[in-house]
């Protein structure tokens, strides 16, 4: 396991000034050949909400690659602001407000999907089209074509995949399930047979925040796909058609069945218990699973756990050879100050050693198909090759916010006919 350390140029452990820790009056180098000229050092700004453990670290990875590529080049986080970074939601809405008022950063990160829903659906010609970047760096033959397709617009091709998370994993505490003596579910009903024997020996079956709806929306993701099947879920969820009570209500029962009785972790309603405090509760065996994205996997290494020691992952319930993936991209705004320098960043991305470095960290899997495994641990080789061989991958479609909410009502109340409605009433568009 890998622990990186960011030194003495680290701002809060994330402020990424990759040129080294001198201030902007330091913009001067030697030229080539100690000819005494000079050349400018390009502080290249680029925007990402990625703070947690193993998100910082990953990106961290790829500005030290950057750097050692592009000497001149220094990358400035400005998501990192104070005012910023209380979280993912905020550095969105602040980074909308950039691109609406003319003053975009110089590359930023998204996801694929809500770069084509939300940004390039809602101002045309805002990004800029990088098919030579693609031909260049080789994409068009080595992506994937669910990743390919995901980032073209008009025929062009508009970001840059930095990878692939599987948002269908089942993450389980091996010390656990060893000293209860269970395996790690691969069916519904297995998954069910473990939550009540981890409650009969006292430990919470699943962590989860009964508060944040997204997460709730993982495990919802999951639980449903392997209840509906791939075929419905692709229908319901995927395609969108309008929600069917016959074929949505027995998912819902499932998620019921999990939050009544198999989540009491201490705190688990509180509303600063996210994501990283469910994961905690796994790595202490206070809880036996968490079922989530794998930036978990690069979380939980960061606070020390060991992948394939400490943890395992295996896909969801009744989902063998099914990949439900989310993938994170960097786009360059039309208008950016330093474009060449952003067209340098997204190159060190689209890269094989960019792949590896950024994703050794990140616990998800390098975008491209043909980057050599050295550098990924055991297990982010095997989640890299259930990607590539993946039967089926279905992109990780976001639901609406009301759905979300409904989880969370849902775990208050349990009224699952009120969150059908809910459901019913708000179309995934």
């Amino acid at each position: 396991m890998k622990l990186m350390s960011f030194g003495s140029c680290a701002l809060l452990g994330f402020a990424f000034l990759a040129a080294g820790c001198g201030s902007d009056d330091e913009a001067k180098a030697d030229g080539a050949g100690g000819t005494g000229t000079t050349a400018e050092t390009v502080k290249v700004e680029v925007f990402s909400w990625w703070t947690a453990p193993g998100e910082a670290e990953a990106l961290q990875s790829l500005v030290d690659l950057h750097t050692h590529e592009y000497p001149l080049e220094r990358i400035y986080n400005a998501a990192t602001d104070p005012k910023v970074i209380s979280g993912g939601m905020e550095a969105k809405s602040v980074l909308r407000g950039r691109l609406e008022n003319g003053d975009p950063p110089d590359a930023f990160q998204t996801n694929a999907f809500e770069l084509k829903q939300g940004y390039i659906a809602d101002s045309p010609g805002l990004l800029q089209p990088l098919d030579d970047l693609f031909e260049a760096q080789g994409l068009i033959d080595d992506l994937a074509p669910e990743a390919l397709r995901d980032v073209t617009v008009g025929g062009h091709y508009m970001a840059v995949p930095v990878n692939i998370h599987r948002e269908n994993g089942l993450f389980y505490n091996k010390s656990v399930f060893a000293d209860n003596g269970l395996e790690p579910p691969t069916t519904m009903a297995e998954f069910l047979d473990v939550c009540a024997k981890l409650k009969e020996a006292n430990v919470t079956p699943l962590a989860i925040s009964t508060s944040q709806g997204w997460i709730i929306d993982k495990v919802f993701i999951a639980l449903a796909l392997g209840t509906m099947g791939p075929d419905d879920f692709v229908k319901y969820i995927v395609d969108k058609e309008p929600v069917d009570e016959a074929a949505m209500m027995p998912s819902i029962d499932v998620l019921d069945q999990v939050l009544s009785d198999y989540i009491d972790v201490e705190g688990a309603a509180v509303e600063g218990f996210g994501w990283t405090q469910a994961a905690d509760a796994l790595k202490d065996g206070t809880a036996g699973m968490f079922i989530h994205g794998d930036w978990a996997k690069g979380y939980l290494m960061q606070v020390g756990a060991t992948p394939d020691v400490d943890f395992g992952v295996v896909n969801s319930p009744d989902a063998a050879g099914v990949f439900v993936y989310g993938m994170d991209v960097f786009a360059v705004p039309v208008g950016a100050k330093h474009e060449a320098g952003a067209l340098d960043w997204v190159k060190t991305i689209a890269s094989p050693a960019g792949q590896v470095a950024f994703n050794e960290y990140k616990g998800s899997s390098p975008v491209r198909l043909n980057v050599p495994n050295k550098g990924l641990d055991p297990m982010a080789q095997s989640i890299y090759s259930a990607f590539k061989d993946a039967k089926q991958r279905i992109p990780a479609v976001g639901l609406p916010q009301s759905w979300d909410e409904g989880f969370v009502q849902l775990a208050k109340d349990h009224d699952k006919q009120a969150l059908l409605q809910i459901m019913i009433d708000n179309p995934i568009e």
